[in-house]
This record gives C-alpha cells, sequence and structure tokens, in this order.
C-alpha cells in the first residue's frame, strides 16, 4: 500500500499580476506545487512542466518513467494554476476548466473511471472554476460563485457531500457558504469562505478539522477560532491558516513539530506558529509547513528527516528555521519529502528527497539546502 502523502496550497482567486509589475513575495502562488514525490509547475507561457516519481503518469508526459528533469505535460495550454495530489496531478486553465492526470484509484482523475491517466483530461460536468485544490486521493475546485466541488476517494467524507461512496465524477460540497480559497489534505479538504473564517470536512484523526474534536466530518464544519484567515494551507493530517497581518496558526498533527508551536502535541484548535514574522504566503507538506515572509526570506518547520527544512540539517523544529541560500522567494511548495521554492528573479529550487528525482537537478541524490532545478523559468 502506498504511503499517503500529500500536500497542497491554496489561495483567494488565482490571478495574474499587471503586465510590467514588479514581482512581490506570494505572488506567484498557485504556479508551483509538489505531490509525494513529484513537482510541477506554470511557465510563464502558461505551459506546464513536472518531473519526480511518474510510476502512475503524475508527470503528464504520456509515460510512465520517472525523469530528474523538468519534462512537459501535454495538451496543455493558458494555464494559470498547478495542483499536485500525492500521485495525481491537476490544472487550471484561464477559462476556469479543470484537468488532471496520473493515479485514479479513486476517482480522482474526475473521468467517471478508476483508470489511470498518462496525459491530461479535462473534467467534464464543471462549472467555471477559481481555483483548484489536489489532495492524496481526491481533488477538489473552487467555483467562479464561491461554492465548490470535490471528487475522488471519499471514505473520510473528504468530497464533503454527506456520505463516504467515491465519486469519479464532481460533487457538490454541502451547505459550503461562499469561499474564496480551497485546501486538500490527505483525507480531509478546507475552504477559506469570504468573511474570512475556515471551515473543513473529512478524516480528523489528528485534529485536522480544527472544531475542537477528533470526530470525522462529512460536510463542512467551522474551524474554531479563526475569523481572519487571507489563505490556508493543509498537509496529510494538519491545517494551517495565514491570517491578516501575516502570522499563521495550525492544527492537528504535531508529532513532528509540523504546527510549530515550539512542541510535539496534537491539536484540534489552531495554535499560533512561535517566533514566526509576518508571512506573505504558506504551505504545507506531509509533515512540514512552511512560510514565505514579507521580505522574501523563507522558513520551514516540522518533520527534517531528508532535509525538507531546507537548514542544511536532518533534524526536526517544532520552530521555524530559515532556509539556506536562497534568494528573495515568491512561492513555496511543500511535497511529501520535499520543498520548492520559485524566486523573485523566476527560478525553481528544490530540496530534500530526492529518490525520484523530485529536486529536478538531474540526480536522485537529496539535499538538505536547495539545489536549482535546470531549464525552468516560471
Amino acid at each position: 500500500m502506498r504511503a499517503a502523502s500529500i500536500v497542497t496550497l491554496a489561495v483567494a482567486v488565482v490571478g495574474c499580476s499587471s503586465a510590467g509589475a514588479p514581482p512581490v513575495p506570494g505572488s506567484a502562488i498557485g504556479r508551483l506545487s509538489a505531490g509525494a514525490g513529484h513537482t510541477c509547475v506554470v511557465d510563464r507561457g502558461g505551459g506546464v512542466s513536472c518531473w519526480g516519481s511518474n510510476v502512475d503518469g503524475q508527470l503528464g508526459d504520456g509515460g510512465e518513467i520517472d525523469s530528474a528533469q523538468p519534462q512537459p505535460v501535454l495538451g496543455l495550454s493558458n494555464v494559470v494554476q498547478i495542483a499536485a495530489g500525492s500521485y495525481h496531478t491537476c490544472a487550471l486553465a484561464a477559462a476556469g476548466g479543470v484537468s488532471c492526470w496520473g493515479w485514479n484509484v479513486g476517482g480522482q482523475i474526475g473521468d467517471g473511471t478508476n483508470t489511470n491517466r498518462l496525459s491530461a483530461f479535462l473534467v467534464p460536468g464543471l462549472p467555471e472554476i477559481a481555483a483548484v485544490a489536489a489532495g492524496s486521493y481526491h481533488s477538489c475546485g473552487l467555483c467562479a460563485d464561491g461554492s465548490a466541488r470535490c471528487w475522488g476517494q471519499n471514505d473520510a467524507g473528504q468530497l464533503g457531500n454527506g456520505s463516504s461512496l467515491n465519486s469519479g465524477e464532481p460533487v457538490g460540497v454541502f451547505s459550503l457558504p461562499p469561499s474564496a480559497g480551497l485546501a486538500a489534505g490527505g483525507r480531509h479538504a478546507c475552504a477559506r469562505l469570504v468573511d474570512g473564517t475556515v471551515q473543513c470536512w473529512g478524516g480528523n484523526d489528528a485534529g485536522e478539522l480544527g472544531d475542537g474534536t477528533a470526530v470525522a466530518h462529512a460536510f463542512p464544519e467551522p474551524v474554531i477560532g479563526i475569523s481572519d484567515a487571507i489563505a490556508i494551507a493543509a498537509g496529510f493530517n494538519h491545517t494551517c491558516a495565514l491570517r491578516a497581518g501575516g502570522a499563521v496558526s495550525c492544527w492537528g498533527a504535531n508529532g513532528y513539530g509540523q504546527l510549530g508551536d515550539g512542541g510535539n502535541l496534537d491539536s484540534p484548535l489552531p495554535v499560533a506558529v512561535a517566533g514566526l514574522p509576518p508571512a506573505a504566503s504558506i504551505t504545507a507538506g506531509y509533515n512540514h509547513s512552511c512560510a514565505v515572509l514579507l521580505d522574501g526570506e523563507a522558513r520551514c518547520w516540522g518533520w527534517n528527516a531528508a532535509g525538507q527544512l531546507g537548514d542544511g540539517t536532518l533534524t526536526d523544529s517544532g520552530s521555524p528555521v530559515t532556509v539556506v541560500g536562497l534568494p528573495q522567494v515568491s512561492t513555496l511548495a511543500g511535497g511529501g519529502f520535499h520543498t520548492c521554492a520559485g524566486t523573485l528573479d523566476g527560478r525553481v529550487a528544490c530540496w530534500g528527497s530526492n529518490d525520484s528525482g523530485q529536486l529536478g537537478d538531474g540526480t536522485t541524490t537529496d539535499h538538505p539546502t536547495p539545489a536549482p532545478v535546470a531549464g525552468v523559468i516560471f
């Protein structure tokens, strides 16, 4: 059985900066994403390249061979956001359509089957989508009207439709108020509502729904104590919110310090990340979390067995540590056991586990500090 790992970053409606406008930290959010063992990026022309593990076709290049260097995804253009699940990937086009590819055992590709797809498949039956999120074995889309649709595995209620039946086609998330952002984790999903509150649904073994319990919910429930969220991110079984003013709060599993509160006790309620200066964006990996600060510095916390915190060590940290050797960062993407950054000059660098080539440096050697991805300008 596969190890379930996921990362995803969700923000408000995906948009584009004005031509010629200077880049700012966080401005490239959504154009870089990392899965369990692969990474994808949207280039400046709206194409997508992926690298790393490809055993299930998650690179979208029509094959099933791993690649330690970026490979173009077939059949995509005008893409504005990419979302990598554990072993599948989804892309949002400027016109609002969603295409997915890769592993499909739970129906997470949205084609009504359980057959893997080696190239991009346009998910039918969706209204105009404003943002997309990919969990371990499920996918979700934020509709332009603020509602949400999810598809794929549903054993813990992560589709949010009140049932526990898998669906290979999109289903509506039940009773969700108008939302402005989505995040999908291992077996849960969350939405940032337009009023700044957060609601989550699905698995809750470690308190990742943030409602003060460890009880799963097949429909959205409010996260307690969050009323000013401007972005959310979901790891395998923890969740984080970026709050107005730049503070970050996290909840759920904390065995490796991924909540950033200095301890390692799970919390079913949000706790503040300790010692973190104001942040511009956040991401979450399997058991680690990261933030881009307002000045473009990157900091990470949590599990570090493969060097995914980027501080040059293999030591876990329950509080934020600085990623070394990076220029100013515009966005971060946390993977299963690796992390990647997009820098303000349009480059990509990755660090951590590299057994499948997910760092994109042409090798399969782990790196506890950032290594440049060859041939990618985004």
